[in-house]
């Protein structure tokens, strides 16, 4: 039996604690630095949540290579980056604004640029960058859903309830692309030993990983705050640090109907700590905050009883 994978789409639906996003993210930059390295096109990658894929034992990430396919779009790994940040719901914990920080990095960019975005994780967290680059699981080919089984192969014969431990530090170091690789996936060079959680908290992953040895959650909270749309008569519950509204059912996290006015990615809600921001998306009829219109790709506070309004569509703020 192989290692358990899940696609990352169903993955993103849990919370996700800051260890784990940004190991998650490092995967994907260390997996286009390697086909770099190698004269590898980053276009034969299938670029999807669906189609891209996540042991959920080891925390390794897995990406459809099409080696044969003749692909000549151009693809913009920023917006597949993205499309893991929307999708993205931090559990409660000390530092929940990593999100928000990290989409903000992104739209700074005028291009996608590796180097750059491994800097800013090394900056958030040092300790993931350095297990990435020093360590490669899946290398050998060897495949288990077993995490004794795992950890014995890799030269770990420690308890198996010890996250902390590192894999050996004789652990043979190889390329991204394995010779022998017959499904297409690129098995990315990572092993998340630090980071794995204890078996009763391995499906939701709700562990802060500086709590991991006492499995204690941070007390620390955010609040969400919600709105009011009117002319439903809906409460809409904001649930992560960066929320999007639109008219496109895929692309955003409450999905505006029955409204023409309204762009498919039209605005983002952005809760900092507690305070809370909206941002329009260059939306063709615009974002008003009690009947000013906002600058696009500008965060502008909103308060309490404030008056958001999406083109036409109007929605009361509520903290």
């Amino acid at each position: 039996m192989g290692p358990i994978a899940v696609p990352l789409y169903d993955r993103l639906k849990k919370p996700i604690r800051k260890y784990d996003f940004f190991f998650l993210i490092e995967q994907i930059v260390d997996a286009t630095q390697k086909l770099q390295k190698n004269a590898l096109p980053w276009n034969k990658v299938v670029w999807d949540l669906r189609h891209a894929y996540i042991n959920e034992t080891t925390k390794e990430v897995q990406l459809i290579y099409l080696p044969l396919e003749d692909v000549s779009v151009q693809v913009n790994i920023i917006e597949f980056l993205e499309s893991i940040v929307y999708s993205a719901s931090p559990v409660d914990e000390r530092d929940c604004d990593f999100v928000s920080r990290f989409v903000y990095y992104l739209k700074s960019l005028s291009n996608y640029d590796p180097e750059k975005i491994e800097a800013y994780i090394a900056r958030e967290d040092r300790s993931i960058v350095n297990t990435i680059k020093k360590h490669t699981t899946g290398g050998s080919g060897f495949m288990t859903d077993k995490r004794k089984d795992y950890y014995d192969h890799y030269g770990n014969r420690a308890s198996n309830d010890d996250a902390t431990d590192l894999l050996s530090e004789s652990d043979e170091l190889t390329g991204l692309l394995r010779d022998d690789e017959a499904t297409g996936l690129l098995a990315d060079d990572s092993d998340e030993a630090t980071g794995l959680l204890n078996d009763g908290d391995e499906a939701t992953g709700l562990l802060n990983d500086d709590d991991e040895a006492t499995g204690l959650l941070a007390e620390e909270s955010v609040h969400y705050p919600t709105l009011y749309r009117v002319l439903t008569e809906e409460h809409i519950s904001i649930n992560k640090p960066v929320f999007r509204l639109g008219k496109e059912r895929s692309y955003v996290d409450y999905f505006v109907t029955n409204n023409n006015a309204v762009s498919r990615g039209h605005a983002d809600i952005i809760t900092r700590g507690n305070r809370y921001f909206v941002r329009d998306l260059n939306s063709k009829n615009k974002t008003f905050i009690n009947g000013q219109a906002i600058p696009a790709q500008y965060e502008c506070e909103i308060f309490d009883g404030n008056r958001l309004t999406l083109g036409n569509e109007e929605f009361i703020f509520n903290t």
